[in-house]
């Protein structure tokens, strides 16, 4: 099967790793001129941690970040607002706070260039008919058989949701 992903961050890589590994042809398209990180710190919820389990990147993962049994918040006079412990979802549960950097290279070292990632490429919209990804320069990529919005709030996401939006009515 022919994909087509939009974006290379987090998602974008793991859904990339993935459905190489199945045996899938992949491209990924990444507006950004050079591939690296964008952000800083976050926390990985227990969700995540479970997909670096099944990519078997888990125990690299928590050498490079920091176990977060339990959140705490409070307002700016002290007054408790959020008091969670991961561990009362279910035993062993936890997250995972690390850098977006590390995050990155871990994934991007994982990935061994199993998909064709095309850098500098701003996809702007989809369409339906030919089943290709368009450029902001209305270069059409594809065909492909599956494409994955992986890009936040890119016009693609949108581009898909009015089409699926159009057909329903």
């Amino acid at each position: 099967m022919k994909v087509a992903i939009v974006g290379y961050g987090t998602a974008g890589q793991a859904s990339a790793i993935l459905l190489s590994a199945q045996g899938h042809d992949v491209t990924v398209f990444e507006k950004s001129p050079a591939l690296g990180p964008v952000g800083a710190g976050f926390l990985l919820q227990p969700t995540g941690v479970a997909v670096l389990e099944r990519l078997g990147l888990a125990e690299r993962a928590m050498a490079l970040g920091q176990r977060i049994d339990e959140l705490h918040g409070a307002t700016p006079r002290g007054r408790p607002v959020m008091a969670m412990r991961y561990r009362d979802r279910r035993s062993n549960c936890f997250g995972l706070g690390m850098t977006r950097g590390a995050l990155f290279e871990l994934l991007r070292d994982a990935h061994h260039e199993a998909a064709k990632v095309r850098t500098g490429v701003f996809i702007a919209g989809y369409d339906a008919e030919t089943h290709s990804v368009v450029d902001h320069d209305g270069t059409r990529y594809g065909p492909f058989d599956l494409t994955i919005a992986a890009d936040g709030k890119a016009a693609v996401a949108r581009s898909v949701e009015r089409y699926l939006k159009a057909i329903a009515e």
